[in-house]
């Protein structure tokens, strides 16, 4: 049962905000100008998972640049540093 709650789109937001509340991790419109400095674009998907790679929470998104090309961005969800950003061919 516990597996099925935790990829309803609403768990993820509740726990998004727990974690914006208790100070674990940087609210969106704290990284959403970083972001946009890093790959201007429109975001087309955004993720929050814990990567046990880089021991942290990670904002992943999908920015779609203005020649069209799919980029992925990746940042430290409690320090918004960036961690990688690159082409999206998959």
């Amino acid at each position: 049962m516990l597996g099925i709650e935790a990829a309803r789109p609403d768990a993820d937001a509740d726990r998004a905000r727990r974690l914006v509340q208790q100070g674990a991790i940087l609210p969106l419109a704290e990284i959403l100008p970083r972001v946009q400095a890093v790959q201007a674009g429109t975001l087309i998907e955004l993720e929050l998972h814990y990567e046990r790679e880089h021991d942290a929470y990670v904002y992943e998104m999908e920015v779609l640049d203005a020649d069209g090309r799919l980029w992925e961005v990746e940042l430290d969800a409690t320090t918004g540093e960036l961690i990688e950003v690159e082409p999206d061919d998959d």
